[in-house]
């Protein structure tokens, strides 16, 4: 038997050498992206100067801090970061910093092993085929995606795009056990978005970001009425972004009960109405009505009064909404018009544009100068744009995979997060999301992660158990 004394000096050796790693990693990857970043500027400059070391800090932060708390920081950081500070050139088009942040956390879980924890328990055989199918679902749509590089050559546009999407959204899937990850970021998503729902609907009121408007930058898109837009930049980004702690927060309250979390729900979706995105506000719309075909199945009998509430306040909001003055005074705005007619258009062109790659799709990320072929507009349609770049199968290996996603929440009693992945999916529909904005990317993969992991919160205590869902409500082990 070894002596209590050696297992202990084992211990603290091993301790200090997996330090040790860690510090020498994080050092190699910072050097590694700030000679990426060095390389792609053709002269220094003072902003350069102040970035290598804020990078450096960065870096060495997300390597040294908690690894359960670092899908949190980026949930975060996309909720009150202005989207304009946070770079996006050279390197980072490629490999936008927040996909970077989460690649150094599945390092950490998977190559340094830290907050691994006990190995998890296999899931019950009920929720094993849609956590398969999602697994399947994106190992086909990343080998088409290196078809598609392929079939349509490898270049900076197409590589840059895949290693964006790729990293961003599918590779904390390598990760098989991040309930404690989960957990905390969806607490966050549901502050942060009612904080910046919040801080959106009174820009609106004032003309201006009582929070973000000494930071200067243009707000003029050319709009008919004054759309906030909070830390992001565009009002687009901002509605698009604010339908996930929406449906969060709306889908969590009708399945616990928990007011606080209605609220947080509540404010998001106001942030989105104070964006005047009409794409969007349809976006909750239609989640809105899946809820209420769908509650009834996930709240049982006993908690159908919830359900009541629920379509009087679903009412009441779109009530709201096809009234709300800003939206009636652009609907009827030439600017409206002008892009209601580009968006008819846009169909035509993305048809176009697939049967000129017979449906296969000229590469990734090449929507843009593809559809410039055929007109000078702009797709404003992520799927349309999909279409286009990767083809119709992988469109619809994309559609398939978020599918599933919806599957796995649902089949383990999860009603919000498959709200918030098709209120999600429907808004990008409305805009050049995937194909044009790489940051955005990230978004998808907080879905996967949400979607993939169990961070259902329980009933409150004063609920009685739901009939029908019996025991997706129990504590599960992923």
């Amino acid at each position: 038997m070894t002596p209590p004394y050696l297992v202990a000096g084992r211990t603290e050796w091993n301790h200090r050498l997996r330090s040790a790693a860690v510090f020498v990693v994080a050092v190699a990857f910072t050097g590694i992206t700030t000679v990426g970043l060095l390389a792609t500027v053709e002269q220094p400059s003072y902003e350069l100067a102040l970035a290598i070391p804020l990078l450096t800090v960065l870096v060495l932060g997300v390597f040294l801090m908690p690894v359960h708390m670092i899908p949190a920081v980026v949930g975060a950081v996309l909720c009150v970061v202005p989207t304009r500070f946070v770079p996006n050139d050279g390197p980072f088009n490629a490999l936008p910093p927040l996909a970077l942040v989460m690649g150094i956390w599945v390092l950490r879980r998977i190559v340094l092993a830290h907050g691994a924890g006990r190995a998890s328990r296999l899931p019950p055989l009920s929720r094993i085929g849609p956590r398969l199918a999602v697994y399947t679902f994106a190992v086909l749509l990343v080998a088409w995606l290196g078809v598609s590089i392929l079939r349509s050559g490898v270049n900076e546009t197409t590589v840059g795009w895949t290693l964006a999407f790729v990293v961003s959204a599918l590779v904390p899937l390598l990760v098989f056990d991040a309930r404690q990850e989960v957990a905390l970021l969806r607490t966050v998503l549901l502050i942060g978005g009612a904080l910046a729902g919040a801080n959106i609907m009174v820009e609106l009121v004032l003309g201006m970001s009582p929070v973000y408007g000494w930071l200067g930058g243009s707000r003029e898109f050319g709009f008919a009425v004054y759309r906030a837009q909070g830390p992001f930049s565009h009002p687009l980004f901002a509605a698009a972004f604010l339908t996930v702690p929406a449906m969060l927060g709306i889908g969590t309250w009708l399945t616990t009960g928990r007011r606080w979390m209605l609220l947080c729900g509540g404010l998001a979706a106001g942030g989105v109405l104070a964006t005047v995105s009409r794409g969007s506000i349809v976006a909750l719309g239609v989640a809105v009505g899946v809820a209420v075909i769908a509650a009834p199945f996930f709240l049982g009998w006993r908690n159908v009064g919830r359900w009541f509430v629920f379509v009087g306040l679903a009412g009441l909001g779109a009530v709201v909404a096809l009234n709300f003055g800003p939206l009636v005074e652009r609907a009827s705005s030439i600017e409206s018009q002008l892009s209601a007619g580009v968006r008819e258009r846009a169909i035509t062109v993305a048809i176009s544009a697939a049967e000129y790659s017979d449906w296969f799709g000229t590469g990734p990320g090449t929507s843009g100068q593809t559809g410039r072929l055929f007109d000078t507009i702009v797709i404003e349609n992520s799927l349309l744009q999909l279409l286009i770049s990767i083809g119709l199968p992988g469109l619809v290996l994309f559609v398939l995979f978020l599918s599933s996603l919806i599957w796995s929440a649902w089949a383990r009693g999860d009603l919000a997060v498959g709200l918030a992945i098709i209120a999600y999916t429907v808004s990008i529909s409305s805009f050049n999301s995937l194909d044009a904005v790489r940051g955005m990317h990230i978004v998808i993969g907080l879905l996967v992660l949400l979607a993939v992991h169990d961070s259902t919160p329980r009933p409150r205590a004063d609920e009685f158990e739901p009939l029908s869902a019996g025991r997706v409500m129990q504590p599960t082990s992923g």
